[in-house]
């Protein structure tokens, strides 16, 4: 009885650990305007390529990255086409947590693909 007991509560304490590692909310905002302004659209999955709104498509100017706990941060790609194709032709701008990401050079980005990464020790 003892032992089921135990396992629940460890169960209990690794659900919990594991829900502050699972980002909740918008994993990034991206804004047409630099410094975080103007018209905006959010982007809620990891791990998927979303095709960026019609009112900021092309005219990316800032992107907000969600902070997560370290060792984990979210980084995502931003492609000059549709749909996150041929990465390494398309790629405009690679987005992490080292970077402000308050001025995007290039504002042509049409896709975007997000994910979680850890941190190297």
């Amino acid at each position: 009885m003892h032992f089921n007991q135990i396992v629940q509560l460890l169960l209990l304490f690794v659900t919990a650990a594991l829900a502050e590692l699972i980002p909740f909310g918008p994993i990034a905002t991206l804004y047409n305007e630099a410094n975080f302004q103007g018209d905006h659209f959010t982007v809620g999955r990891l791990g998927e390529c979303v095709e960026i709104r019609s009112n900021i498509i092309g005219k990316v100017g800032s992107l907000k990255l969600q902070h997560v706990p370290s060792p984990f941060y979210v980084a995502c790609a931003l492609y000059s086409n549709d749909y996150c194709r041929d990465p390494a032709a398309s790629v405009v701008w690679y987005a992490t947590a080292l970077f402000n990401n308050a001025y995007l050079p290039d504002t042509s980005a049409r896709s975007i693909s997000c994910q979680l990464n850890k941190s190297l020790p």
